[in-house]
């Protein structure tokens, strides 16, 4: 089993027990001291556990970084990630980049003429001075934390446009649908997706091991998920049996052009 996997189920056993010890680990699990030890570190470095004497514990809020703090984090996985959905977009598409530091990495390699909508500030302020583009920042009542509009007018706009293509972020991807921490950014998900003829959710690898409150859509809902490493096997048959398809693998040189 590798780490992915097996993470995936340390917390899938850490959320019915709320804590467990490296023992419990290394017996359930069949692994060594050192690799529990690996893991019990991972889980902690990812934020969805917390460390106690001897194991691990769940966080009795979730623990997360604002917008701005995550978007000064420096990843390759992710600029990856940014490169590979950039080639999604073709002449003269209506597109949405939702608010999300994983989707900002697109910025920088769109070269296509098109029309972007966006309600974050920071994904139009990247995208300013791309002539190609014909920028929309979609007005509402600011979230001034995470830097991006929502409410009523938001979603009003919304509704009243057809996308050919929305790239979403999401908090996590579970076995049931695509989550997120906020109910309002919840419903603009919801509605994007929706309003979209193409669905692309962007995720890095460790959006399979948190537990946040507001589901935005079901796996059926979105068509492309790609994300930085293979994810556990049983989100692999949930997203195959929702006609989802699912793209971890770039070493090939995987172009979006051959998946769509």
């Amino acid at each position: 089993m590798y780490q992915e996997e097996r993470l995936y189920q340390i917390m899938n056993l850490l959320r019915k027990k709320k804590s467990l010890s490296k023992q419990e680990i290394m017996s359930t699990f069949n692994i060594s001291r050192d690799t529990a030890r690996r893991d019990i570190i991972c889980l902690v470095e990812q934020k969805v556990a917390l460390r106690t004497h001897g194991g691990i514990t769940l966080p009795t809020v979730q623990l997360r970084q604002s917008f701005q703090e995550r978007s000064t984090l420096k990843n390759s996985t992710k600029d990856l990630l940014g490169k590979i959905a950039s080639s999604y977009i073709k002449k003269n598409a209506i597109c949405y980049l939702d608010t999300s530091t994983t989707v900002q990495y697109m910025c920088k390699y769109i070269k296509e003429k098109a029309t972007i909508y966006s309600n974050s500030i920071d994904i139009i302020e990247q995208l300013k001075d791309n002539a190609t583009l014909d920028l929309h920042l979609l007005g509402g009542k600011l979230n001034p934390v995470n830097r991006y509009f929502f409410g009523s007018e938001t979603l009003t706009i919304l509704d009243n446009i057809r996308f050919d293509i929305a790239f979403l972020g999401a908090a996590s991807i579970n076995e049931d649908g695509f989550y997120t921490f906020e109910n309002e950014d919840a419903a603009i998900k919801h509605l994007i997706a929706k309003n979209s003829t193409l669905t692309c959710v962007l995720a890095d690898s460790g959006k399979f091991l948190l537990q946040p409150a507001y589901k935005f859509g079901k796996l059926s809902d979105v068509d492309i998920v790609l994300t930085t490493k293979m994810p556990p096997k049983a989100i692999v048959t949930a997203l195959a049996k929702a006609n989802c398809s699912l793209f971890w693998d770039f070493n090939d040189k995987v172009k979006g052009e051959n998946i769509l």
